[in-house]
């Protein structure tokens, strides 16, 4: 019987965007290269795309199909990957690693449909190493985050690709490749996967427009607006509490933000019923400078301190969170949020620019995401009041926020 070499890769990425740098190949059978040096060539950034999705994926069950199901019509990742295939030697530093046998780690498609298999013989998600600026990743949200990242540079949207995989103890999964964890951006989150409670008399028919909703991405059903009234703001922090856990602030602080300052409060609603909400709150100077060094607790944040920025700007802000329900997980809800929400908040004259946004940072992924989006880490979780790292970004004008949200993949328009 023959022995199939195993094989173990490590990659090396840098920057922002994200570019991988280099990959080191090596197996079973004591052959081993390395590409270096590499540029940020389309399929370059195609090929740690893929596979730092595949590393996201690593369990204690060997994986017996890992197959990334493309839409024909749009420009794939997958495409690139597959058409390199075909290429002669001498083309790409990355397509003649290990003369070859790196790419043969892709497999093309045995059947109809349009995607690609990786080489489970060869190939287990535990045996990719993903180094980002000098540190293992080794947490799949934070994997997950990465590979958006990835594939944003070169405009492709994780949500066109569906991720098929089996298990050897015979689990089998589909999801789409954006699958985040509060779906696509909790920042500072602990999220409970556990389903946010619905009356009863709507579970049904609310579950089955879901379904429909996601199975034809039909986002138009989706729309922002403001949260209305307390009944709305009481469904809002049953997602909220659901989502945070004991780091949630309780409902009576959330109440006084909002009658405070409304504006702080961008909620998605799915046919009149809030679906989640973007929370951006205004600080006053003194606020903003006690929770840089570490003398305020979140809930000690007071809604009299914003309720004079309605009228006026404010310097500091305060991003409490974003939060999904998990029937929206794997949607394009997340990027509607975030589009319309933060669009929304940049047409009002509250920001006063060059300005701060603080947040704070309750789990890896959370983290992940906020150094994602450019933010740097103020205070760490040992010497914040709330135990947990507080991370801020500093804007000079509006065009350079408009430029960062837009460099990923959020529409303002």
């Amino acid at each position: 019987m023959e022995v199939v070499p195993q094989v173990s890769l490590e990659l090396h990425l840098r920057g922002n965007p994200p570019a991988l740098e280099t990959i080191k190949y090596s197996n079973s059978a004591n052959r081993s290269d390395v590409a270096s040096g590499l540029q940020q060539r389309s399929l370059n950034k195609a090929v740690a795309t893929a596979l730092t999705l595949f590393a996201a994926h690593s369990s204690c069950q060997r994986l017996i199909l890992f197959r990334i199901h493309y839409q024909e019509t749009k420009p794939s990742f997958v495409r690139a990957i597959l058409s390199a295939k075909h290429e002669p030697q001498g083309r790409s530093q990355i397509r003649d690693l290990a003369h070859g046998l790196f790419f043969q780690l892709f497999l093309k498609p045995t059947g109809s449909g349009h995607y690609l298999d990786i080489d489970l013989t060869r190939l287990q998600p535990d045996s990719i190493k993903i180094m980002f600026d000098g540190q293992q990743l080794d947490d799949r949200p934070a994997l997950r985050n990465l590979a958006d990242r990835i594939a944003a540079n070169s405009n492709w949207d994780l949500c066109d690709y569906r991720l098929e995989i089996h298990s050897a103890d015979g689990q089998h999964t589909n999801h789409t490749a954006f699958e985040p964890p509060s779906t696509d951006f909790i920042i500072g989150n602990r999220f409970d996967s556990a389903e946010t409670l619905l009356d009863n008399p709507c579970l049904a028919a609310i579950r089955e427009a879901l379904r429909h909703f996601c199975a034809n991405d039909d986002h138009q059903q989706l729309r922002v607006g403001p949260v209305r009234s307390p009944a709305e703001l009481e469904d809002l922090w049953a997602i909220d509490n659901a989502a945070y856990g004991e780091a949630s602030i309780t409902y009576e602080r959330f109440q006084d933000w909002w009658s405070s300052f409304p504006f702080g409060l961008r909620a998605l609603f799915f046919k009149n019923r809030v679906m989640g909400a973007i929370g951006i709150w205004p600080l006053s100077n003194r606020c903003g400078r006690l929770l840089k060094s570490a003398q305020l607790k979140e809930s000690q944040l007071l809604g009299r301190t914003m309720r004079g920025y309605i009228d006026s700007p404010a310097r500091f802000w305060y991003v409490s969170g974003i939060v999904l329900r998990p029937q929206l997980i794997g949607s394009r809800a997340i990027k509607v949020l975030m589009s319309q929400g933060i669009a929304s908040c940049l047409k009002s004259p509250n920001i006063a620019f060059p300005c701060e946004l603080l947040a704070l940072a309750y789990s890896a992924q959370g983290q992940a995401l906020l150094e994602g989006f450019n933010f740097f880490r103020i205070q760490n979780a040992a010497a914040m009041p709330d135990h947990v790292p507080l991370f801020g970004l500093e804007l000079e004008n509006r065009e350079q926020l408009v430029s960062l949200l837009k460099g990923k993949g959020l529409d303002l328009e």
